[in-house]
């Protein structure tokens, strides 16, 4: 887990009525509007209170909470819902007055007017180039990424972008709304220059970076359908050679995991009170039992419907992280579709287990690497029709969803070492058993500490009489889990006192029979690979010793069962074909789905129906009277009431 690092937050109180609303936001902290902008570390302090403003102890509008950008994104989509009360929200039936429809510009609004002030206060601070442009770069591009997301949620809206305006606030200042075309080319211009001045990667991770820019100039691109331009973008971002898939699809999410090359942007988040993430407590029921044993709370919201569920392939890993099962604390299992839920747990964020109560150190992902490659395939499509490079690019998506490609570490299933006492049947992880004993078969075991195979102990068997059967005695490991596919390699040392062939069995989802030739009084240091196992489950390995002669020794040491380390070559006919799509139309319907499998619960539904022209249709399969008013949201009414140049969206 990463180390919290708290910052001094510039102090700015700021009161821009006209445009934002009776807002008066105000940052706490301990560097005044007089004496700050002196040093890099005011400027430090200054930009650190703007990143504060996606996550806001937690609550604020890049999270999960009631009116974030995510809900937002979420609303009246089919792979979305929540069981609580949130009626009007979830048929589309939006007022001016709902946290959920007008939350999201309430916060951001003002962050614009921050971002403003704190770059004009930058410019004119006494402090080298260099180092001002380190700050103002990310500033520019966080008030883009502001005012993109507030475009495309309410439209075109008036916001401060000039500095006297920021520095110098009006009270009288009352403009009507801008042009859609003034408000576009201020995100192009500002996202394209501040992505030229960002590097690709920064010491201090989560920081606004070359590629998120980037990716937020693809994404306006996408919302406007202008794909030779986000076909350039989507290429330049591939061609910063950073960025990759990570090999496990949970993994990109994990606290375990956080900055991998396949995110872009996140917002941070450790399991602390306020600096966490709490997608947790949104989901999970109140009796859910964390598999780590770390007390987490639930509020039992969001669900992901059981329509959309069964949309998924069985055999794709994405499905895995909606779960239909769990176990309470009571430690009782209960079956959410037996006990008639709604739908299934969104648990895509993988249970961190240091998080405590409704707090979890998850980053909140907010863009990924997956999407230009699926974004640039949909692009390819929309300009070319259906070709093979777009569905190359969709099958790297599926071979990971697959289980293709994915690297698997070796890892020692068993060691013995017979560093050990005899307990009755019990030999270290080995079990010694006569299953023939009333017909004859004997033996006699015992830990040889004589150093016999070159080292301290040995497992020392007599075998007085094997009878014909090659079950009759046997050194048993039972309980060995392996996985479907999966090769596996098995070393011992042995050495027995006459010629012989040890076989050697694995039985259960790994089959294997190994026939081993020993010289008498030879040391021989085996190993050999296993055929792979047929299926995920437990299986036995064990040395049969019947019908292996009467009156001899042999000594087993140094025993190991190892997954050997290999690529997966996936699972089920997953991959696509040029063949399977005759039309533009038919690949970009099979895009839309791809999409909906790989980026469920991570705000991107809304605006893929919308640019599909789906949204309007899937929401009136959903919602009550929804309709094409839905493709924006309402302007809060108290914008309106203190600027009635402001004209309403059309239809509230």
């Amino acid at each position: 887990m990463k180390n919290i690092i708290k910052y001094f937050v510039l102090l700015v109180s700021l009161c821009f009525s006209s445009c934002e609303g009776d807002l008066n936001p105000t940052l706490y902290g301990t560097i005044t509007s007089e004496d700050a902008f002196k040093t890099p570390q005011d400027l430090e302090a200054a930009t650190t209170a703007l990143y504060y403003e996606l996550r806001q102890k937690g609550w604020g509008p890049y999270m999960f909470s009631d009116g974030s950008s995510f809900v937002m994104d979420e609303a009246v989509t089919d792979e979305w819902t929540t069981k609580w009360a949130w009626a009007n929200f979830l048929n589309g039936t939006w007022t001016t007055e709902e946290i959920m429809a007008v939350g999201f510009y309430n916060w951001v609004a003002p962050n614009v007017t921050r971002c403003t002030y704190t770059i004009a206060r930058i410019e004119e601070c006494a402090l080298g180039e260099d180092v001002k442009t380190e700050y103002i770069s990310q500033i520019r591009a966080l008030r883009a990424f502001f005012m993109f997301d507030l475009y495309r949620f309410y439209g075109p809206m008036p916001l401060i972008i000039e500095a006297d305006r920021a520095i110098n606030p009006d009270p009288d200042y009352k403009p009507e709304r801008p042009s859609a075309a003034s408000v576009e080319e201020f995100i192009t211009t500002e996202l394209r220059a501040a992505a030229d001045l960002l590097p690709v990667e920064w010491p201090q991770y989560g920081r606004v970076t070359k590629g998120a820019t980037l990716h937020y100039l693809l994404k306006y691109y996408m919302f406007k359908k202008e794909y030779q331009n986000a076909l350039n973008i989507a290429n330049e971002i591939i061609g910063l050679n950073y960025y990759r898939l990570e090999e496990k699809y949970a993994d990109i999410f994990s606290a375990q995991h956080e900055g991998n090359r396949e995110l872009i942007f996140v917002v941070r988040a450790e399991a602390l009170a306020d600096y966490g993430m709490h997608t947790y407590a949104n989901t999970l029921p109140g009796d859910f039992a964390s598999p780590h044993g770390n007390v987490i709370d639930g509020w039992n919201g969001h669900r992901m419907p059981w329509a959309f569920y069964d949309t998924f392939d069985e055999d794709d890993t994405r499905r895995e992280l909606a779960v239909i099962e769990y176990t309470t604390r009571a430690g009782a299992t209960t079956n959410l579709r037996q006990t008639g839920d709604i739908g299934a747990l969104p648990l895509k964020y993988g249970i961190d287990p240091e998080a405590s109560g409704i707090w979890a150190g998850n980053d909140k992902v907010l863009d990924r690497y997956a999407e230009v490659l699926l974004f640039k395939a949909e692009i390819l499509n929309e300009l070319n029709g259906p070709n093979n490079e777009s569905v190359n690019l969709i099958n790297d998506i599926r071979k990971r969803a697959f289980g293709a490609g994915v690297t698997f570490p070796s890892e020692i299933i068993l060691s013995e070492e017979f560093n050990t006492e005899v307990n009755g049947e019990e030999v270290g992880a080995f079990t010694m058993k006569n299953y023939d004993a009333a017909y004859g078969a004997a033996w006699t075991y015992n830990i040889d500490n004589n150093s016999i195979l070159s080292g301290e102990n040995a497992l020392h068997i007599n075998v007085i009489k094997s009878n014909t059967d090659f079950w009759t005695l046997q050194v048993r490991a039972d309980n060995q889990p392996v996985r479907s596919g999966h090769d596996y390699t098995i070393r011992f040392k042995v050495k027995a006192s006459q010629n012989m062939n040890l076989d050697f069995r694995a039985e259960g989802p790994l089959a294997h029979t190994e026939l081993i030739p020993l010289e008498a009084n030879t040391i021989k240091n085996v190993s050999f690979d296993t055929a792979p196992a047929g299926s995920d489950g437990i299986c036995v390995v064990f040395f049969a010793l019947g019908n292996t002669g009467d009156n001899y020794d042999i000594w087993i040491d140094a025993f190991e069962f190892e997954a050997k380390k290999q690529v997966s070559a996936g699972t089920g006919n997953y991959l696509v074909k040029l063949s399977d799509f005759p039309s533009k139309e038919s690949l970009r319907d099979w895009i839309l789905k791809e999409r909906g499998w790989e980026f469920w619960y991570e705000g991107k539904r809304r605006e893929d129906l919308i640019r599909m022209g789906k949204y309007i249709e899937v929401g009136q399969q959903i919602g009550t009277n929804f309709d094409e008013k839905n493709l924006l949201f309402p302007i809060p009414s108290h914008v309106l009431i203190e600027n009635p140049k402001i004209t309403q969206n059309p239809r509230y």
